[in-house]
């Protein structure tokens, strides 16, 4: 099968990763198909950070208006102490000049999967809901995969953006190496304003106290208060109003608050990398490629990226006849994940007086904040990805 764009493409998964891709692929000509394991797309997931990289690459496939209709902006980082105290301010209007949407997004990652599958299919994109991948063939000609449905796809190379139990990826036999992270965290939901208790609050805020420390971030209809949770302490006894009360004490008056909360949930975390983002004519990017600690929401981020690099090496590979430009896009994609998504995240879980201490100082500097926003914002996690990429809008500036 020849490497074009009339052979088409098959997506495997239909989340926000797989969707920008299949999205960007359909806008460039391609036929794309996407096979999606669940009956409808996922409503579950509970995501919400878009960094400034991001924000860039989904304005350039059409949906970031939409985002901002009812998406919370986030114009600075705040780290505070419970009475107020600003500990350290970084305003992301710094990083004006190097991405057209400097600001940060709180945005429902299921609104987002709506918008993608939405604009996909009137882009003339095929979902086979019900129809996840359960083996595949491949040769130097191509891939031939079937569904759980029965039905049976033939392309030029196939992506599994199928999530963390990637069918695609034991399909292949790609091996991961994964750690999990000690305990959990705890999420609540709160429909009243925080700024009621701490005035002037941005968007997202890290309350430090100590060594200890949560995390507030707003929606456009709630807030959240993520916390984390130590080893041993059970999931009926994190989300019970005694622990919740004991836990989040020293930071906020939550026995005023615990009347307007919403829902409560709590998660695991755990780093996980594929050993490889490619095995033949099949490339793994989002969550069958890494997870990362949720603290900094970067691995989702960090996915739509893979959907980009490979939006991108894909149509030079239609060009060129060759998957030369796909497996130069894989090399990176992992080496990205190892050297920079993995070890950043890790990095950002500290809480400590240390890591306050130091991100104040540098917030004095303006050349080591922008620095540090870029970071935060994943810029140099799209340094691969070449200008004039389908969709990215140079948001690696």
């Amino acid at each position: 099968m020849n490497l074009n764009a009339e052979n088409g493409v098959i997506v495997v998964g239909a989340g926000p990763v797989g969707l920008t891709l299949a999205l960007s692929l359909r806008r460039a000509g391609m036929t794309v198909t996407v096979l999606e394991k669940r009956g409808a797309v996922n409503e579950q997931s509970k995501a919400s950070t878009f960094h400034a990289s991001t924000l860039d690459i989904l304005e350039g496939v059409g949906v970031l208006d939409q985002m901002l209709e009812t998406g919370s902006v986030v114009s600075q980082i705040q780290y505070r102490a419970p009475d107020g105290t600003m500990l350290a301010m970084l305003d992301f209007g710094l990083l004006k000049g190097r991405v057209r949407n400097p600001f940060r997004l709180h945005f429902e990652q299921t609104n987002l999967t709506k918008l993608l599958r939405d604009a996909f299919i009137e882009a003339g994109g095929m979902i086979h809901f019900g129809a996840g991948l359960t083996s595949l063939d491949q040769d130097a000609h191509g891939v031939t995969a079937t569904a759980g449905d029965g039905s049976q796809h033939t392309s030029a190379v196939l992506f599994g953006c199928d999530g963390a139990q990637s069918a695609t990826r034991e399909a292949v036999r790609i091996g991961y190496v994964e750690k999990p992270y000690p305990g959990n965290v705890l999420r609540l939901y709160v429909d009243m304003d925080l700024r009621r208790f701490i005035p002037d609050l941005g968007g997202i805020v890290y309350l430090h106290e100590g060594e200890d420390a949560c995390s507030l971030l707003e929606m456009h209809d709630c807030w959240r208060i993520v916390v984390r949770v130590p080893a041993g302490i059970s999931e009926a006894e994190a989300t019970s109003d005694d622990w919740v009360t004991q836990r989040l004490s020293k930071f906020l008056p939550i026995a005023q608050i615990l009347p307007h909360v919403t829902g409560r949930d709590v998660y695991s975390a755990r780093r996980r990398r594929a050993l490889a983002a490619s095995a033949g004519r099949v490339y793994l990017a989002g969550d069958a490629l890494h997870l990362t600690n949720t603290k900094g929401g970067m691995n989702m981020n960090a996915g739509i990226h893979d959907a980009i690099a490979f939006a991108a090496a894909m149509t030079q590979a239609a060009t060129a006849g060759s998957t030369s430009p796909l497996d130069r896009a894989a090399f990176e994609r992992e080496r990205v994940t190892r050297e920079i998504l993995i070890p950043r995240t890790d990095e950002n879980i500290g809480t400590g007086s240390e890591r306050v201490a130091r991100i104040a100082a540098l917030s004095q500097d303006t050349a080591k904040a922008t620095t540090f926003l870029a970071k935060q914002a994943m810029l140099d996690m799209l340094d691969g990805v070449p200008a004039g990429a389908v969709g990215s809008g140079g948001a690696h500036g």
